[in-house]
Formats: C-alpha cells, structure tokens, sequence
C-alpha cells in the first residue's frame, strides 16, 4: 500500500508469498510500482519471517555457554505440562543440541555477588571448540545474570578478541530477567534468530536502497517501529512483527471513528490472531511462546488460533468435522485456486456458498475454480451426510467458532465482557466471518476499515517508535518507599538510554513509562501493573493498581499477604508523523449485481456491491456481500452496512441501539 502525505491511496498490491526467499515478494510488490513513487520514499515494513524461520527450525546451528552445573537447563525444561494425562507427550525440542552446550567456570548469588570468578581460560577452550565446529551463533546464559550482567559481558569481550566471527547472544540483554530456562531459552531463540534476521533486514535494506528508497523501518512485536539495524540488531523483537501491525491499524481506525475499547480479528490465509484494545491501548505480555518454547519478551498480547482461508478441512478419529490448524499455506493453496492444491480449505467453503466471486476475486486479478472446489467438497459431504452446500456452511460457522473461542480467551477468561466491546475484523478474510463471530460473542457492532485485507500495511504508517526495557529487581514492596522505587526506575532508565545511544538511535520528544510485574508472596506468576501516571512514583497508588488488577483477573484480594515487585520495566515511546487514514474512493456509479449465496443451508438472492460504490452514510441489509480489490465483506440477514465519515463499514445488528 503507497499512501501519499494527505493519507489519499496512490496505490495498491498483493502478491503470494515466497517462504523460500521472503524478500522476493516484496521485490516483486516494489516492481510493480512506478518507480517515481518509490523514489525516495519510507519503506515500512512488517514480516512473520522470525516466526516461520523458528516454526520450520530453519536456522544455523548454534551453541549454548552456561554456568559449570547447568548444562541440561533447556533439557530439563518444567515439570507443567499442557495434557496432564498424555502418557505420550514430548516436550519441546530445544534449538541447541546437548554436544553444543559448553560449561564456564563461574558463579553469582542470586544479588549479583560473586561467589567464584570467570575462568576465562574455560571460556576460551569453549569458543575454541565452537569455532571448530562451525558454529558462528553462540547464546550465552550464566546464573543470575540479570543481576549482575559482568560476567556476560567479559564473555563478550572476549569473543571479540578471539572469535569475532561469532555472533553472540547475551541474556543479560535478550531478557534480563529472573528463571534460569525461560531466560536461557529466549537467548538460544536470540542467537538462532540472529544470523537469518541479519541477512534478510540487510537484503531488504539493499533493495530499498537500489530502488531509492530513502528508508527502511521495521515493525516489532510490541506494536512500535524502529530502524532496520535496530531490528537486525535485536531479532527477538520482530516475532510478531505482521499480526502487531495490523493491532496499530485497528488502533488507529477504532480512535479516528471514535470507539476506545475493542477486539480485533486478522484472519488471514493460516491463521486468526485476535487481541485486546481498551482506551485505545493494546495488551502487552511478557509471557509468551513460540514453538512450544517459553519467549520472555514485551509483546502485544495476540492470541492465535488455527482458523484462516487456507485451513485445511478434514474428519478426525470420532467422525467430526475439523478446520485447521495445518493450512495449504500459500502454495499449492486452496483447491479453488487452481494452483495444485487438493484438500478442502475455509475459502473453497466460502467459493462454494457464493461468499467469493470467481470473477471479481483480488479486483479480477486472480480466478477461482469453484467447479473443482465443489469436486474436491463432494466425497466428504457424501461422506458425512451432508449436501455439499451443507458441508460448506458447516466449515465457515466452525471457523467462526474456533475464531470466538479464541477472542473468550483473550476477554471473558481475563475479567472482560466481549459483548461490550467492538468488532474491528480485517486480514484477507476477516470481514467474511465477522458477522458470524459477532454473533457467536453477543457483539452488535463490527467495524471494518477502508482496505481492510491491508490493514497491517496501513498499521505500519501509525506506528511510532517503540521500545521496552525490562530488569528483575525482585523485592518485597513492604521494603521499598518512594524513594527506592525512584532511584530503580532511574537506574533502568539510565541503562535503556546508554542501550539506545550505542544503537545509534535518535531520540526527540521521547515518552516514557513505567510497569511491573507484581504478584503476591508465594505465587508463581505475575500480573503486569502501570505505574501511577506522572512524575512522582508512590509505593501507596502502586499497591492499589497491583489490587485493581489482580482483583480483575483472579477475582480476589489476599490482604493479608505481602506484595513483591518482581521486574521492573520500562517503556520508550516517540510519536510518528501525523498520517491521515486512507479513505474509499466513492464512485456510486459502478454496478452493483444480485446474486444467489447459500445462507441457512438454502439458496437466497443477495445483492453484490463494490464497496467503492457505497456512499457515506448508506444502509445495506442483509444478505449482502460487499466487495474491494483486497477483501470481502459479508453481510448477513438480520443484520446491516453503513458507511461511516471515514468511509468504514459498520456492521449492526438489525434493530440494535448501541
């Protein structure tokens, strides 16, 4: 998506992925422009190449420097497990094989204090042997180095000196935070990340430069933007780059149409990843993970569910019908895209119910085979009892299910009520099934922005430069009084900002905020806390915040229980340019058809409408189906379209007074 200074589109363009080669799509996408646009404009740029580079295990092969006693930390892994009675589980492969996991002589107490000091002799035959093996990504994770970060950074130095081939990944700085295998694991992610982000940031960087781009700018996990080598520099950041992008999007738009508190939903072609917006601020977590293994860093909290257009349709073991998780990916694709693709997806069931148009799919500039769509529906339909009208509606409100389950998740599960919230669906086919999912929550009220199937593009252009920082200081609240609270917010903030400085990162008009992770003596986990807004820090409103929150999610008090502060973090945030929203080209002359669609398992005429053709303030009832170059909105009996003053479709229900 090209948008000019006014926020008005000079131009538009979706083209399939290339797992292979990542960087070609988006060569291919910055060859089909004019290149009097592309001179000297701003690439920005979102990816899910760190996630699929994990998923796949595509990577070097990298080692693992631990303290002398703890070598099997990423094997040994937690005694949790997710199926408390599968006598056949298998925990997570670590990424490090056990042969390159070398021990160094050293040791921290749990302050920080030394107890014995590096060896540095042990440290040179470990990066020895590393370099004789090949290896050129070393993770390194020494016992309590967030508190005392001396011995890593020794570590450093001295691979500088004897190996600078090798790319080192401190945890000290991939997560300065307490648990030995969660902050071991995210290093070993770090360092495996490291040399593939590196060579992909630096060929995307290379080509922006070779078609006079005059920047590259990269969207990171926690819904914020940074320089290319920012990100080459810190790979961890970048593990939900695209599904964080299209979250500021829905930000912008909900904020721009005046809606503070929403859910969104990005259903794209494998999966769903929906999200919490209250007062226009997204969740973060700091727990998470990825591939099974735990991820300790500051991310929008998305929540990701295996349900998009190319999921894959099948029956399990007990005869019931499933959608996802596995997906026909990008290629071959779904069945009615002609592409080799032989198994059922979610878009062959909207191709066959009528929802997708062969003839106007992606602006006419792919087809779609519904005859061979239907072919492919027929066994199973046959199979199951069903008429193969019936199988499709069975797989599109299955789908839509899965997606609500997922945004209960994210809502109800956590203290919220999903009925109070507002629908903002985008991603390719998010607005098909929005309705659906709205219905499924009790949610009278979806909105759909301009360009929808390009939210995450336009996502990137509201975004401004975002950082987190984050330091255990695990301490009883009882011990700490304002003063103590100030002097560890200033220690964090002096450290972050030496952190960015030697990144080269240019500061103007910063803002920063303070948070913690808080929970009560005894418990395992934390809950995440804002610090009281302003300059003063006060112990008494941080206490009350921590009850507010716990009391919201669990339900209950413990007064009688004291308070710890577990890590400290810190927030850095600048505003971007201000952009203005792209806005639909109305043009009410283009035709509009009626059609037949399959709607409660029956054939009913509903009219088709290019969403250009829609002007501001029109009401559409349903059934309908509205359609644009890059998605399609449905829009189903008993409820109705309107086109707001940003030229959003709202989706209401019919008689709602909201």
């Amino acid at each position: 998506m090209v948008l000019d200074e006014d926020g008005s589109l000079v131009a538009t363009d979706k083209v399939f992925s290339t797992p292979a080669d990542p960087a070609a799509a988006v060569r291919e996408a910055l060859g089909h422009l004019d290149p009097a646009i592309v001179s000297g404009a701003h690439l920005l740029h979102g990816s899910t190449v760190a996630t699929n580079a994990l998923i796949e295990r595509n990577g070097v092969r990298i080692g693992l420097i631990v303290t002398r006693g703890f070598r099997d930390i990423v094997f040994l892994q937690r005694q949790d497990r997710e199926e408390m009675y599968d006598l056949k589980l298998v925990k997570p492969r670590p990424l490090v094989e056990r042969e390159d996991v070398y021990e160094v002589d050293e040791r921290l107490d749990a302050r920080g204090g030394v107890i014995r000091e590096l060896d540095e002799a042990s440290v040179r035959t470990a990066l020895e042997r590393m370099r004789a093996d090949g290896i050129t990504s070393v993770a390194v994770s020494l016992l309590h180095s967030y508190a005392n970060p001396a011995h890593e950074q020794r570590i450093a130095e001295i691979a500088s000196e004897t190996a600078p081939e090798i790319r080192l990944a401190l945890s000290s700085q991939s997560a300065r935070e307490f648990r030995e295998y969660e902050r071991t694991t995210t290093t070993t992610i770090d360092a495996f990340l490291r040399p593939r982000i590196a060579e992909y940031i630096g060929r995307l960087a290379e080509d922006a430069s070779a078609s006079g781009m005059s920047s590259l700018q990269v969207m990171q996990s926690n819904g914020g933007m940074v320089p290319a080598e920012t990100a080459a520099l810190n790979p961890l950041t970048m593990l939900r780059s695209g599904p964080a992008a299209g979250v500021a999007g829905a930000i912008a738009v909900a904020q721009a149409a005046g809606i503070g508190d929403i859910v969104t939903m990005d259903m794209g072609g494998t999966s769903t990843d929906v999200a919490v917006i209250r007062d226009g601020r997204a969740d973060l977590t700091s727990e998470s993970t990825a591939d099974g293994l735990p991820l300790r860093v500051p991310m929008v909290d998305i929540v990701a569910v295996g349900a998009g257009g190319g999921s894959l349709v099948d029956v399990d073991s007990g005869g019931l019908l499933t959608v996802g998780p596995r997906s026909a990916g990008a290629s071959p694709g779904p069945v009615s895209y002609g592409r080799g693709g032989t198994q059922i997806t979610v878009t062959d069931a909207n191709v066959v119910r009528g929802l997708l148009r062969p003839e106007v799919f992606l602006g006419g500039t792919r087809t779609l085979d519904r005859d061979a769509a239907v072919a492919a529906m027929r066994p199973l339909a046959e199979r199951l009892g069903r008429t193969v009208e019936g199988l499709a509606e069975d797989i599109y409100r299955l789908a839509s299910v899965h997606m609500s389950t997922a945004l209960r998740m994210t809502t109800t599960e956590r203290g919220y009520e999903v009925s109070e919230y507002t629908l903002c669906a985008y991603g390719g086919a998010g607005a098909l099934h929005a309705a659906a999912v709205a219905e499924e929550l009790g949610i009278e009220r979806v909105i759909i922005p301009p360009y929808n199937g390009l939210a995450s593009a336009y996502g990137l252009l509201t975004a401004g430069f975002r950082r987190e920082f984050g330091r255990t200081n695990l301490v009883a609240v009882d011990e700490l009084d304002d003063a103590a609270l100030g002097a560890l917010t200033e220690d964090l903030r002096t450290e972050s900002l030496a952190r960015l400085a030697a990144e080269g990162v240019d500061l103007r008009e910063e803002r920063i905020q303070f948070s913690a992770d808080m929970r009560y003596q005894g418990q395992g986990f934390e809950v995440l806390v804002d610090f009281p807004s302003g300059a003063d820090q006060s112990i008494a409103e941080l206490r009350e915040q921590f009850e507010a929150v716990h009391l919201r999610r669990y339900g209950y008090l413990d007064p009688g229980k004291g308070i710890q502060l577990v890590t400290l973090r810190m927030t850095l945030t600048m505003e971007p340019p201000a952009v203005a929203l792209p806005r639909v080209d109305i043009d009410p002359t283009l035709p509009r058809a009626t059609q037949t669609l399959i709607e409660g398992e029956r054939p009913v005429e509903a009219a088709f409408v290019p969403r250009r053709a829609l002007e501001i303030g029109e009401a559409l009832s349903g059934p309908a189906v509205v359609e644009d170059d890059t998605s399609t909105t449905f829009v189903p009996s008993g409820w109705r379209a309107v086109v707001d003053e940003q030229t959003n479709i709202i989706l209401e229900r019919e008689g709602a007074t909201r």
